[in-house]
């Protein structure tokens, strides 16, 4: 436990880099702030270390615990109003093995992180077991995503993988406008599945298609032509839950 009161201390420059995708990747870390986030955080053992104007009592000793002013805080949070803890976590893991996995989102190209941090909270929220990214889609860590997420990125996995490593074991359901496609109500019940959302302009690409095992749509009225992306993968999840 040491204190910092410039926000030049090479160890909150370090953390700062952490605001770049690129440094996250090479580091394996990644910056979150806010108390209720390091809770869940400490809870799955993935910190390393905290920047706080706060005190924080029954913290692991083997955690490092820099005691910072405002300047400094100020400096590493993303919100307007920190709540005066910054954290620096570990790359989260997947905790479940792919055999185990029963219901999963797989997000082809889905570039707006609020939308993707809200499918994690949602998916969280109805029990599916793994969101799965195409690559190219929106960084996990990115901080609109974590503050979407509410926490629950340390709840569910979320990872990216091809869809092609789930076709021998999983139904893939693509959600799709195009014709013919079931419509929702109309999709038989399934054990295990993945089920297909895609990028908020293009939908889904041509190679998620082409795996498709069911094509499935939700009907809507022709005053407005698609759903948000979130919006859509709320409404199957609830149905599909």
């Amino acid at each position: 436990m040491h204190t910092i009161i410039s926000k030049n201390n090479q160890k909150v420059k370090e953390a700062y880099a952490l605001k770049q995708k690129k440094e996250r990747q090479e580091k394996g870390l990644f910056l979150m702030e806010g108390r209720k986030n390091l809770d869940m955080a400490l809870a799955y053992g993935q910190v390393d270390t905290i920047f706080t104007m706060i005190d924080l009592p029954d913290i692991d000793p083997e955690i490092e615990i820099c005691h910072v002013n405002k300047e400094v805080i100020d400096k590493l949070a993303f919100s307007e109003c920190p709540e005066g803890v910054v954290f620096v976590a570990r790359t989260l893991k997947p905790k479940m093995k792919k055999k185990n996995l029963h219901k999963i989102i797989y997000l082809d190209g889905v570039s707006d992180p609020g939308n993707l941090g809200t499918m994690i909270r949602t998916a969280t929220a109805f029990n599916f077991d793994a969101i799965v990214l195409a690559k190219g889609s929106v960084d996990i860590y990115n901080e609109k995503v974590l503050a979407a997420t509410k926490g629950s990125v340390f709840l569910i996995d979320a990872y990216y993988d091809d869809l092609a490593n789930y076709k021998k074991t999983h139904k893939i359901i693509v959600s799709t406008l195009d014709k013919p496609s079931l419509p929702l109500n109309e999709l038989p019940k399934l054990e295990n599945f993945v089920l297909v959302l895609g990028n908020e302009s293009h939908g889904v690409s041509p190679t998620s298609l082409a795996l498709a095992d069911i094509k499935v749509n939700i009907p809507i009225s022709n005053k407005v032509d698609s759903l948000n992306v979130a919006v859509a993968a709320s409404i199957f999840m609830h149905h599909l839950q």
